[in-house]
Order: structure tokens, then sequence, then C-alpha cells
């Protein structure tokens, strides 16, 4: 009998053995470092992860530039970044961010929920890489110093702080009109703030660590109307990981959604009701006509995946049949 249990442990190891999660890492992007939202997000993620095969060590760095650059040098095998980095790896959706594309959270989640299924896994993967997460980061508004300025006509000829390796902004602008003033993530605040500019953009949730307050406090304020949806997302090369995982990660993250939502959503209560610009109707059609244009100029010029518009157009046109643009087919 002693015998037979001796055997029966022995041919039980190689099966725990093999059951104990495969070591991986991940580079974290928070400004913040390990005290930020985002590595708060990473390690709830690192916690899932152990149920999917995967036991993350978190490389936390607070430049997306040396995470982005270390997840290329295969120093890392997943990273968190926003997505306008991770749309080098996966157009699809790096397309989430889309000018004008997501008028609301509620659209944002039922993108994203569309993207967690198992049947939209020609959207998530491209070559080496895959979108295993994607959270929310909160919409991005435009800061304005001068009030006057709100509707789309009045930015012609205005100077806006933009950031220089943001294609959709640098087109944005030029769309409306205006005149760019190249930045960088930590200059363009100060150029808004200091007058050298006549609007930026940004979402709330850098409104009050940049003190985006003093470029609006003379008059300005914040355009209510969201010029896109940001969204921070997790890439990997899926050979390094399970053949399931990407899936599963992509699921647990759609569930995570209106608790990845709260920080963006504290930072736009917290703003004073007198910075809100609200857009009436007209022109927000306008906002909409322009912002329109642009995505289909950088769906051209191959910076965005016409399928991932076409799904959000569908999910605007549902949410709201009035729309204009949903009587014809340009996006």
């Amino acid at each position: 009998m002693k015998r037979l249990v001796l055997i029966a442990l022995l041919l039980a190891l190689p099966a725990a053995a093999s059951a104990a999660p495969t070591a991986r890492t991940m580079c974290v992007f928070d400004p913040s470092g390990t005290h930020g939202d985002l590595y708060k997000f990473a390690e709830r993620f690192q916690a899932a992860s152990l149920a999917w095969g995967v036991k993350f060590n978190l490389k936390v760095n607070t430049n997306e530039v040396v995470a982005t650059s270390d997840f290329k040098a295969r120093k890392c095998h997943a990273v968190l970044m926003t997505s306008l980095r991770a749309r080098g790896f996966v157009k699809a959706t790096g397309t989430l961010e889309a000018i004008g594309a997501l008028p609301s959270y509620k659209h944002l989640r039922k993108v994203i929920a569309v993207l967690s299924s198992p049947k939209a896994k020609r959207y998530v993967a491209q070559g080496d890489y895959e979108a295993a997460a994607i959270l929310p980061g909160g919409a991005v508004y435009l800061l304005l110093g001068n009030r006057a300025h709100a509707s789309m006509p009045k930015l012609a000829g205005k100077r806006i702080a933009t950031l220089v390796h943001d294609k959709p902004g640098r087109v944005m602008v030029d769309t409306v009109g205006a005149s760019m003033v190249a930045a960088e993530v930590g200059t363009f605040a100060g150029i808004f703030n200091n007058g050298r500019a006549h609007a930026c953009y940004a979402p709330a949730t850098a409104v009050k660590p940049l003190e985006l307050i003093k470029g609006m406090k003379k008059g300005g304020g914040m355009v209510n109307y969201p010029l896109g949806q940001l969204t921070f997302q997790v890439v990997i090369r899926s050979k390094d990981f399970p053949a399931d995982f990407g899936q599963k990660a992509r699921k647990w993250a759609a569930s995570q959604f209106k608790e990845s939502l709260k920080m963006a959503r504290k930072a736009e209560r917290a703003i004073p009701k007198k910075y809100w610009i609200d857009v009436p109707a007209a022109e927000k059609a306008q906002y909409d006509d322009k912002l329109r244009e642009v995505r289909i100029r950088l769906r051209g010029k191959g910076v965005y995946h016409g399928g991932i518009l076409r799904l959000m157009k569908r999910i605007r046109c549902k949410m709201d049949k009035t729309r204009p643009e949903c009587s014809d087919k340009r996006e």
C-alpha cells in the first residue's frame, strides 16, 4: 500500500509542476509611480492573472517613452500604456481614441464590451502583438483661455498647444484652421498657462496636477464636448503567453470598467462648474462634422483602423438614430 501511495505521489509531481504559473514581466507606465491609479490597476491585473497561468513582476516607470522602449527591447513581456502609444502595436484598439468618435462613457463601454468577445480577435491582435486589456482613462476636452473661442469657427486662426507625436491632434488643428504650437507632455501645460497658446486639450485628470486652471482663470474654461476617449491598454506579445490569456484578460478588464472610470469621474467633478462651457446643439453639430472630417482623413492616411471606425459609428447610430451621419456611408 505504501508503495502504491508513493508511486501515485511521484506521478502527480509533473502535473503539479506544470500547474505553476509562468513568470512574466510587465512594464507599467504611471506618471505617479507606485502611488498612481494605473499602478493600482496593474496590481489588480497581476492578481487576476494568476488564475490564467501567469505571474507578473511589475516594473513601473513614470516616463511612457521609456516603458514603451523597454517593451520593444524585450525587457518586459507586456506593457501598460496609453492608447496613443498602443496604436503603434495594435492599430485597431489604438483607434478607440479617434477624435470625436465616442460622445460618452456609455459609448466607450459598449465598444470595450464588443472587443472583449472572442469574435473580436481580429481587431485586438496584430502580428506579434495583442491588446489584452482596455480600460477607460477619461474624456479629452478642449481647454480655452477665452470662452469666446468655444465655437468651431472661432478657433480659426487661434494657437493650440499640440503634442508633436500626436498626428490626429495635428490634423485636427489644421482642419479647424488653427495654428499648432508644438509641445511635449511635459511642456504643453506651461505653454497654455502662460498664454503662448489660446487653447490646449487634456483629460480632466490632468487639470489639477498640471495647474491648468491658471490658463482658464481669466475668462476661459473647458468645452463640455469629448474630443476623444483616452484609454489605457495592456499590450502583450501573444507568443509569450498561454493561448487563451488575452481573451480571459480582456473579459476581466471589461468587467472592471466602472471601477477604472472612478479616477476620471472624480477629476471631472472636482473642476468648478464655472469653468465648464456647455455647447449649444447647433455648435455641437459643427464639432461633429469637423471631427468626422478629421477621422476620415486619418483613415485615409492609415492612422485610424477603418473597421473600428465603422464599429463606433454603428454604436453611435444605435444609441441615437437621429444623427445626420447615420444616413450615409462615408465613415
